[in-house]
């Protein structure tokens, strides 16, 4: 059954986005994806080293798969905009997880800030897609600013 799923004007064929953050060794990450059918992997922009191609996270994701940056470790929006716009610079693409996290204690997403960066990323051509708690208001907000899903 062919079903596909379009976001940003690109079609993928698997719901499964894969992220990197939990493997014991990033040589696992190209058979993980093979196996699971993932066409997008996430990848916190602070584990990419470019300098260092054999411990460069990004290296380990196989090509044709979408390579979708987060903005792990931003506090607010103006963090997570420089995050995301040093990645796309560092040729990770357009397509970006915003996650913006506040609360060191419970680690639970700052819808607010979440809607301020996703409204700035939209409009410089990003396809955004954030990380947020469960709220209706907040995702008609992050439609109104250009989310991408």
């Amino acid at each position: 059954m062919h079903d596909p799923l379009v976001i940003g004007g690109r079609e993928i064929t698997s719901r499964l986005f894969l992220g990197t953050g939990k493997f014991a060794n990033n040589s696992l990450i190209p058979r993980v994806v093979e196996a699971s059918g993932a066409q997008v992997v996430t990848v916190a922009l602070r584990r990419v080293d470019p300098d260092f191609e054999e411990e460069n996270i990004a290296s380990f994701v196989p090509r044709g798969c979408i390579l979708m940056p987060n903005t792990s470790g931003a506090r607010n929006a103006a963090e997570a905009v420089r995050i995301a716009r040093l990645a796309r610079a560092a040729g990770c693409g357009n397509w970006v997880k915003i996650e913006v996290i506040t609360d060191n204690r419970y680690l639970l997403p700052d819808n607010y800030e979440t809607v301020k960066a996703t409204e700035i990323l939209a409009a410089e051509g990003f396809v955004v897609l954030p990380y947020v708690s469960p709220d209706l208001m907040v995702a008609r907000a992050l439609v109104e600013a250009g989310a991408a899903a």
